[in-house]
């Protein structure tokens, strides 16, 4: 017999060499956070107008959400991309690589998260299938913990000191690019390691040392301008609040200041992840400002930390600042424009890209947007809402598009942008692309669909798929019932296994009204202690442990007696 499929992540969705799907994996594990971006930001702006006390606190709040929380934060949403039961196990995996290195461990966190998420779903694949019912709880509950402290263990030992081997030669490549004079290439290298978090090790561990060298012997160091230049990162906010959607439109207004005054510039730094092409916008943009200020021949006088506007300004001589300005403007220009392109292009609204005439064969309603969390989660519930005011039982779920798996009875609701990964996803479902989750006159257009092809389908037969009754029943007596609950959800997963439909619940003895349309099970133990019903019963010598509900789902009534 065929196992149906379990509704896991796609596992080609790993080999297709499309860059975009890398970088909106990469943006699903970074822009749920951007809360917590903000906020740090928020903390850490205020910390230099503070004194006293209530600045070592903020500054303690500082240190806890960049070097654990954030990190946390990512390896979870990375983990719960892929598998969602391995948000945990990423959580736990991350520590590793917390308590061993100095630098903040954001993209350790982008590493591990996707690695223990990956584990558990072949885990979840090629194992738990093969757990006996009644015991996938316990399996589920212990193999997060070992596999979490084996990638807890894995990150302390070897995937943290690779990740800090491989920062340091990248690190020691910038500097031998810049002690050769070759600015313009080592933006090539230096922008993209900024946008993986990266660039405090760049700042402090190569620029300020080599700029505080050659600010001793000319008064002033161009090095201080390289990675604290604000204006790559300005251009790519400025391009989202004018051309992205309006969520972005939000998120990038309320880190636009940040970034600028404050001089935050991790605050940018999911926006790039969003799109690998934008990429090319903060390279261009800190290129062409590199180069403004080696034709003005400008520096500053010390290191601009945080690289906030106000802090260059300051720190550079008078006769410099003309200079200095036209490069940040430059630079951001360029940023600005390149980002633009590719925002406009990404981004492009329609009010319906697909009209839909005919749904046949409906048995599921997927939502999927690009992190699988926030929109298809309201889109879906609004669905449901819909179907269930015409009363139409069809279920509606939501989830991110690269775990969406492909069936011809599965109707697929998407965003415009996301049209050609659901078909890639999905080349065999019923796929309706709209511009807005929350517009509920296109639900209507589809519930009016979905009401018609229901009527002419859908069977009077209430009971389940393959077996004659309406509702399967644990029986219990005096109160005592943990083994009939442990007992109701490993039915409900077995018949979910089986693609069976049917109600599953437990009922008191004492208080039970018998209904013939029922199946009423019970221990050989609990029958011969109790007066049994007079209706379809199913004896088991355990509730849990045994082998007749496979029977029973499969069609065989064989093990049913009447009492």
């Amino acid at each position: 017999m065929t196992k149906p499929k379990r509704f896991h992540a796609n596992e080609d969705l790993f080999e297709l060499p499309n860059i975009r799907r890398v970088g909106h994996y990469l943006s699903g594990m970074i822009m749920p956070n951007v809360s917590v971006f903000i906020t740090w930001g928020i903390i850490t702006t205020l910390i230099q107008y503070l004194q006293g006390p209530l600045q070592q606190s903020f500054i303690e709040m500082d240190h806890i959400m960049i070097y654990f929380l954030l990190p946390v934060l990512i390896a979870y949403t990375g983990g719960r991309l892929i598998e969602q039961r391995a948000g945990v196990v990423a959580a736990i995996a991350v520590i590793g690589i917390l308590v061993d290195f100095e630098d903040p461990q954001i993209l350790g966190a982008m590493v591990i998260g996707p690695l223990a998420g990956w584990s558990v779903f072949l885990f979840d694949k090629y194992f738990l299938p093969k757990v006996k019912a009644g015991y996938e709880m316990l399996i589920r509950n212990f193999s997060a913990g070992i596999i979490g402290m084996l990638f807890g263990y894995l990150s302390l030992v070897f995937i943290g000191p690779f990740i800090a081997g491989v920062t340091q030669k990248a690190g020691l490549f910038v500097g031998w690019l810049i002690q050769r004079n070759l600015l313009l290439l080592a933006n090539i290298f230096i922008e993209p390691l900024k946008v993986l978090f990266l660039n405090n090790t760049l700042n402090h561990g190569i620029l300020t040392p080599l700029g505080i060298e050659q600010a001793g012997d000319t008064g002033t160091s161009l090095l201080f301008l390289i990675e604290t230049n604000p204006g790559p990162g300005l251009g790519v906010l400025l391009a989202f609040i004018l051309f992205s959607r309006k969520e972005l439109k939000a998120n990038a207004s309320g880190a636009l200041m940040i970034h600028l005054i404050g001089g935050i510039h991790e605050i940018y730094f999911p926006f790039v992840l969003l799109n690998p092409l934008l990429f090319a916008a903060v390279i261009l943009g800190g290129m062409s400002g590199t180069l403004i200020f080696e034709l003005f021949q400008v520096g500053l006088k010390a290191p601009a930390s945080p690289g906030s506007l106000v802090m260059i300004l300051a720190n550079a001589p008078q006769n410099m600042l003309l200079g200095v300005t036209c490069g940040i403007s430059v630079s951001a220009l360029i940023s600005f424009l390149i980002a633009a392109i590719v925002i406009r292009k990404d981004y492009t609204k329609k009010e319906i890209s697909e009209k839909v005439t005919k749904l046949t064969e409906v048995q599921k309603i997927l939502f999927a947007c690009d992190a699988g969390m926030g929109s298809s989660a309201m889109g879906a519930s609004m669905m449901r809402q819909q179907l269930k005011e015409r009363g139409i039982s069809i279920p509606v779920d939501y989830t991110s598009i690269y775990r969406v798996n492909d069936d011809p009875h599965l109707l697929l609701i998407t965003q415009n942008e996301l049209k050609h990964l659901a078909e890639i996803q999905a080349p065999h479902a019923q796929i309706v692309t709209i511009g807005n989750f929350l517009d509920q006159e296109e639900y209507t257009k589809v519930v009016a669909l979905l009401t018609e092809e229901h009527e002419k389908n859908v069977s009077p037969e209430p009971f389940g798929e393959k077996i004659p009754y309406q509702k399967i029943v644990f029986l219990y007596a005096d109160g005592v019932r943990g083994s009939q609950t442990m007992a109701v959800q490993a039915f409900r997963n077995l018949a979910q296994k089986y693609s069976v439909v049917i109600d599953v619940e437990k009922q008191p003895l004492e208080h039970l009204l018998l209904d013939q349309r029922n199946l009423y099970i019970v221990t050989e133990k609990f029958a011969s202690e109790n007066a049994l019903p007079k209706g379809p019963l199913l004896i088991v010598e355990h509730l849990i442990a045994t082998n007749k509900y496979e029977k029973l789902l499969r069609g065989d009534l064989s093990d049913v007696s009447n009492a």
